[in-house]
């Protein structure tokens, strides 16, 4: 059996112990959920049962305003991931590769980047109102950075062996950079994708319950909560919210280990 043979055969064997390990603990926090509020360890009134929540939510599926809102966040996701995306890989890409440039914009990046998103909701509100862009100027404000510092990571890992190669067959700079440094450095850039993913996610549902602006699952929990006398329906956004973001780190995950597989292979 070949090398290749045998990786392919090790892959299952390392997935299967690890879905079966998420699945447990799903499990176990679901029936946690289900009984702690049925022993009335915790009031109903504050905390329902999870069978009540998962009814609710299915019943909220039939609503159109519900599905408008999950759409509408999902959107937004979309839309501040993949504009994060196009800045941070080819700045990332350019700070990698110049050690001048990176030590001359390191201070400004250390200045701008602990501000929290949160914090400049008043000034955009003033400038763009409660509107999409908006909230998109705020999720590639939080999730840019991921990106930005994995791209960095991954285009100073690249053996210069590697590029002295490409440069000694007569390779241009840009192509050395488009045909080698890229594909090596494009693992590290996934995973900051796949970290920036999850954190997309939560500005956009944070920025929606606090700013408002086009209708989202944020603002869909923060007028369930502002009526008050339906608690479940608070969790089933709340639900909605933790499945979008299991599905898709999911998606993201299994993506990344399909297309850069290689790459865990070659460090083990």
């Amino acid at each position: 059996m070949t090398e290749t043979a045998v990786m392919r055969a090790l892959v299952p064997a390392k997935k299967s112990p690890r879905l079966r390990r998420g699945i447990t603990g799903v499990v176990i926090l679901a029936l946690i959920l289900e009984i702690v509020p049925r022993l009335g360890i915790v009031d109903q009134a504050f905390l329902p049962p999870l069978s009540t929540v998962l009814v609710k939510l299915v019943q909220e599926f039939a609503s159109p305003a519900f599905l408008l809102a999950t759409l509408n966040t999902l959107l937004t996701w979309f839309l501040g991931l993949g504009i994060a995306t196009l800045i941070a890989v080819p700045l990332g890409t350019l700070l990698g590769l110049s050690e001048f440039t990176y030590r001359v914009s390191r201070a400004v990046i250390d200045l701008i980047r602990p501000i929290p998103p949160i914090a400049l909701i008043p000034l955009l509100i003033l400038v763009l109102g409660q509107t999409l862009e908006m909230k998109l100027v705020l999720v590639v404000f939080a999730v840019v950075w991921p990106i930005l510092f994995n791209t960095i990571s991954g285009v100073r890992d690249v053996e210069p062996q590697l590029v002295q190669m490409a440069r000694s067959f007569g390779y241009s700079r840009p192509k050395t950079i488009w045909k080698v440094v890229v594909p090596s450095a494009a693992p590290f850039m996934a995973t900051g994708v796949r970290i920036a993913s999850s954190i997309a996610l939560i500005v956009v549902v944070t920025v929606e319950m606090i700013a408002g602006g086009s209708d989202g699952l944020g603002a869909y929990i923060a007028e369930s909560r502002a009526i008050g006398t339906d608690v479940p329906k608070i969790f089933a956004g709340t639900l909605m919210t933790g499945i979008l973001g299991l599905a898709i780190n999911s998606v993201i995950g299994a993506v990344e280990t399909r297309v850069f597989g290689w790459s865990e292979r070659r460090r083990n």
